[in-house]
């Protein structure tokens, strides 16, 4: 597993963890809106966590683009 920032050991477990901790809302609160506003947060989280994996790395000139010295 690539446990680097940019690896997919990173990923798996922050989503694993978010997963479980889900699970563990809805074991343990009863249904209403904090459960809902509970969801809601580690929904956004996981997003967030899949948006910042996968999104280009920009150089400081705002290109993607590597330059060839």
């Amino acid at each position: 597993m690539d446990m680097t920032p940019r690896g997919d050991g990173r990923l798996v477990i922050a989503l694993v963890l978010l997963a479980g901790l889900a699970l563990l809302v809805w074991q343990t609160m009863d249904p209403g809106r904090f459960r809902y506003v509970a969801w809601l947060m580690l929904g956004f989280s996981a997003f967030r966590v899949l948006v910042l994996r996968f999104r280009p790395r920009y150089s400081g000139t705002g290109s993607t683009y590597r330059r060839l010295e």
